[in-house]
């Protein structure tokens, strides 16, 4: 039974990181969590250069899910690391939309000043504004494969890897 949840779960996971990166459009309770993360980053990195200033939050907020997901492949926790991979492709897509908007800005900042885009800030200053749909999409095809990991882990997992060696 409890196999059968999380093959349940984590074909879940899947079709709704799917959903969102092909939508482009992040749930909101996920995404208040990235938020979280990703203002942290720039309380970290204030002391290391305006670069890693502004990269910072970004770097956090993908970090974090990251070093939860590396935790639990090295545990051998397969099956949740397949449910943080699925939390680190909704980071990976947040930032893929934020730096995808550098030139508009359009996006709603918290701060609803459109000077302090990160993205805008650090691809402006760095002469690679023109390459903010290329850095965008960079991170969309990561979060991409990290759903496809989900997938990957899922078959790791000790309980599903039983009931298919049961069928053999």
């Amino acid at each position: 039974m409890l196999t059968i949840l999380k093959l349940i779960t984590s074909s879940l996971l899947v079709l709704s990181a799917l959903q969102q990166i092909f939508t482009k459009d992040t749930w909101a309770f996920i995404q208040n969590v990235n938020l979280i993360f990703h203002e942290a980053g720039h309380v970290i990195f204030i002391f290391f250069g305006e670069t890693l200033y502004i990269l910072g939050g970004s770097i956090l907020e993908i970090t974090i899910p990251l070093i939860v997901t590396v935790h639990f492949v090295w545990t051998k926790q397969f099956f949740s690391a397949a449910v943080t991979c699925w939390w680190l492709a909704t980071a990976l897509l947040s930032v893929s939309i934020y730096a995808s908007d550098a030139r508009e800005r359009v996006l709603p900042l918290i701060t609803n000043d459109i000077s302090t885009h990160d993205w805008f800030n650090l691809l402006n200053n760095h002469n690679l504004l023109k390459y903010d749909d290329v850095i965008g999409f960079i991170f969309w095809g990561l979060a991409l494969g990290s759903t496809f990991m989900i997938i990957f882990f899922v078959s790791k997992d000790k309980d599903v890897l039983r009931i298919s060696s049961r069928d053999t």
